[in-house]
């Protein structure tokens, strides 16, 4: 289903979860890791987090959505220059990290090592994923969830 950022929100839960978030990088983009400075190629991206706190994955999703914001976290840099193309998601306790492996499996890429994992204790390369424009993404996003023993929800944007 197809939808914008704002109407999308009702159709993303306001529980705990872990989601995806699928973004078109159009050129490259220079952004910072801490002291690091690296560039992301153009292609597309898969963003994994999860959310705990208060309106869930719906209140963060819709915050890395927002164009205008304050930048807090490494994604807010990619998310100021991307376009969105979808959400995946779905309701767990499981933190992102489940995601990260199957995701590797499915042939996805860490084009900067760090990136968005600044707390991961599980041992991720990064929280960001990459694969050359053309490539049926959401559908490989949604298998590495079952895989993850997710059932998971897409909205395309």
């Amino acid at each position: 289903m197809e939808s914008s950022p704002r109407s999308a929100a009702p159709q993303v839960t306001d529980r705990s979860g872990v989601y995806a978030l699928v973004l078109e990088l159009q050129q490259e983009l220079e952004v910072t890791i801490g002291r690091e400075r690296g560039a992301l190629p153009p292609g597309i991206y898969v963003y994994i987090g999860s959310a705990r706190g208060p309106g869930g994955v719906r209140a963060r999703v819709l915050r890395h959505l927002r164009r205008e914001k304050k930048v807090k976290w490494h994604i807010d840099q990619l998310t100021a220059a991307a376009r969105a193309l979808g959400i995946v998601f779905a309701e767990t306790r499981e933190r992102e990290c489940v995601l990260t492996p199957h995701l590797e499996n499915l042939g996805f890429a860490h084009p900067l090592p760090g990136f968005g994992s600044s707390d991961c204790t599980s041992g991720c390369r990064s929280h960001l994923l990459w694969r050359p424009v053309g490539e049926d993404v959401l559908a490989r996003v949604e298998e590495a969830f079952r895989r993850a023993g997710l059932n998971p929800v897409t909205i395309l944007l």
